[in-house]
């Protein structure tokens, strides 16, 4: 098929992208351990976004000496804020930039911190399997967020002897994202459609229908706020836009019990149903989606397959869900169905 001049730029550009590599905090795969000093009641009870509590992150070094950083700890997002879906908020930690220079967190101003929603084990299980979500797009698109798994250690400031350890995992800011690939970050809150990068937005939301996630949107965000919803958005010097997704605890893949409802306007039976809602493009574009897409297969798989944290239960369940995803890949009706008929 013959591709014209503009889209092999496009495709060119999209597969080479390339960056700096990861900060200190996230070259590791290995679960850093850490404690976090705050009034951790006081944050749970209140879920007050105005309001900042001041505390510590604690660490060991390589060399096994504490580094104790001053921190602010102020909670997050709408969901999972919401006391009835999650029994700990989830927060952001702000960190001082003079104290993390030579430490693990260097370059490390503000990080989000996703934690365990409740004690039981299958919260545990879901902060593994959306950390596998984090990694199975790093697989897809060099322009993503990097995770770092934690075993946090969760002290009360005001009652030291309440405490509790946890996983939990950092994602990485978006400003660290844009300054590593020399993007910029966007603050618009709609974006022009012909604008998008079509390569990369197609592979976003063709990894969202992988995950089973519709509760998202590449062009726009909530009214007031920047775009967009459960996805970030980058610029190049080109004037393109290129989403960076996040935040896939709704997902049929993560299968979280507090996960809300699928919009009823998408007349899906649960979240683990498949709808896609990406954007039609030339097929030569979704061709090169579906290449990448079969190319990392294995790796995407072994992910899942791979992963001693999560139940063997759990584990198998969703080998199954990308076994289906990799079904509709392989059938050129499935396909059609999938993502031509259903494109926007």
């Amino acid at each position: 098929m013959r591709i014209t001049a503009m889209l092999a730029c496009w495709i060119l550009f999209a597969g080479s992208v390339s960056a700096a590599e990861p900060d200190r905090l996230f070259q590791s795969n290995n679960a850093l351990n850490i404690s976090i000093t705050a009034p951790m009641d006081e944050i749970d009870d209140t879920r007050d976004k105005e309001q900042e509590y001041e505390g510590t992150l604690s660490y060991l070094d390589d060399s096994g000496a504490e580094v104790i950083l001053n921190a602010a700890y102020s909670v997050r997002g709408n969901w999972r804020l919401d006391k009835r879906n999650c029994r700990y908020a989830q927060m952001w930690v702000n960190l001082q930039r003079s104290q993390v220079v030579g430490t693990l967190f260097e370059n490390q101003n503000r990080l989000k911190l996703v934690v365990q929603c409740g004690s039981q084990d299958r919260y545990a299980d879901y902060i593994y399997k959306e950390i596998q979500a984090y990694d199975i797009f790093s697989e897809l698109s060099e322009l993503h967020f990097d995770t770092r798994l934690l075993n946090v250690n969760y002290i009360d400031s005001e009652d030291p002897d309440s405490t509790r350890t946890q996983v939990a995992f950092f994602i990485e800011h978006q400003n660290r994202v844009a300054e590593r690939f020399g993007y910029d970050e966007v603050e618009l809150n709609t974006l022009p459609l012909a604008e998008l990068n079509p390569l990369q937005s197609t592979v976003v939301s063709m990894f969202m229908y992988l995950i089973g996630n519709v509760d998202f949107s590449i062009i726009s965000g909530p009214e007031g706020e920047e775009c967009c919803h459960n996805a970030k958005q980058l610029q190049d010097d080109a004037g393109e836009y290129y989403p960076v997704p996040y935040d896939f605890d709704a997902s049929g893949f993560v299968d979280t019990n507090y996960a809300p409802e699928p919009d009823p306007r998408f007349n899906l039976r649960s979240n683990r149903s498949r709808l896609f809602r990406g954007f039609c493009v030339e097929q030569a574009v979704l061709d090169e989606a579906l290449r990448i897409y079969q190319t990392k297969r294995d790796r995407i798989m072994s992910i899942v397959a791979d992963d001693p944290n999560v139940s063997s239960r759990a584990t198998n369940r969703n080998i199954r869900y990308l076994e289906d995803f990799y079904g509709v890949l392989d059938d050129e009706k499935d396909i059609e169905r999938a993502f031509i008929r259903n494109c926007r």
